[in-house]
């Protein structure tokens, strides 16, 4: 009797053991699937406040750091994408739609869609397709100014439909290809000895002029921002998921088996 008293309660023990491992499963996908609802409502009430007049452009652009600047500064300005192009050969080893641009941009590539492209003709041809001109920032005789002198005239000149600012690296600058296909130029003036702030800066003087010069917004972002937004967060986030999952499990699996070998002995 006390043999098969024992027996019932080891099978009693392991019972509850697995209907414990399946409340905390099903407990952690509810808490997953009330955690994709909340950011859903994120981007939803996100891209209502996003300009669709106005792209962020960083050609060959290798610095993690910067590139997750100007991230943060396109989210806080607005823009509802970063495009990255790579003209240079052989391609850099960085990836500016890869987990470790997230990390370093404090999340703001959660709500700014990210787009790569290999050349500066692939750009430029998608850019036109959408009714975007561009506006190279380089140091040229007949750029104009930013911050203004003449905002009227600014007006007039730059901003007189949707905008594609394109930046270089701080080394190099644009490629001839991406200055000879700029509808326009820009240029922040300077007084110091320096000749040209960082990446980062520029980009940051620059993307808070135009938006100060173009007021609100007169051009919706695209209808497919709210799915991009959330496909790109699911690309990152849940790989992420998968390997918890599998390291949870893995454990909760080692536990059961020292559980059940304390019981036998």
């Amino acid at each position: 009797k006390s043999v098969r008293c024992a027996c019932c309660i080891m099978a009693l023990s392991r019972a509850a053991r697995a209907i414990a491992a399946t409340c905390l499963l099903s407990s952690r996908r509810a808490s997953s699937l009330a955690y994709d609802a909340r950011f859903r409502s994120k981007v939803d009430g996100l891209v209502s406040r996003r300009r669709g007049d106005l792209l962020v452009v960083l050609e060959d652009c290798t610095d993690p750091a910067n590139a997750a600047s100007i991230a943060r500064v396109c989210d806080g300005f607005g823009v509802p994408e970063l495009l990255f192009v790579t003209s240079r050969r052989p391609a850099p080893a960085f990836d500016p739609c890869g987990e470790g641009l997230r990390r370093l941009s404090a999340s703001a590539t959660q709500w700014v869609k990210l787009t790569s492209y290999s050349s500066v003709d692939d750009c430029y041809t998608r850019l036109r397709r959408d009714g975007f001109a561009s506006a190279a920032c380089v140091m040229d005789e007949d750029a104009v100014l930013l911050p203004a002198t003449d905002d009227a005239a600014v007006r007039r000149d730059l901003l007189d439909g949707p905008l594609a600012l394109w930046f270089g690296t701080e080394s190099r600058g644009l490629s001839p290809a991406a200055v000879s296909g700029a509808d326009r130029k820009v240029l922040i003036p300077m007084v110091g000895q320096v000749e040209s702030f960082n990446l980062a800066a520029a980009a940051a003087i620059i993307v808070a002029e135009t938006c100060r010069l173009a007021g609100p917004a007169r051009t919706p972002p695209p209808d497919s921002l709210a799915a991009d937004l959330l496909a790109q967060h699911a690309s990152w986030h849940e790989p992420q998921r998968r390997l918890r999952r599998r390291t949870a499990a893995a454990a909760r699996g080692e536990i059961f088996r020292q559980r059940r070998r304390a019981d036998a002995g």
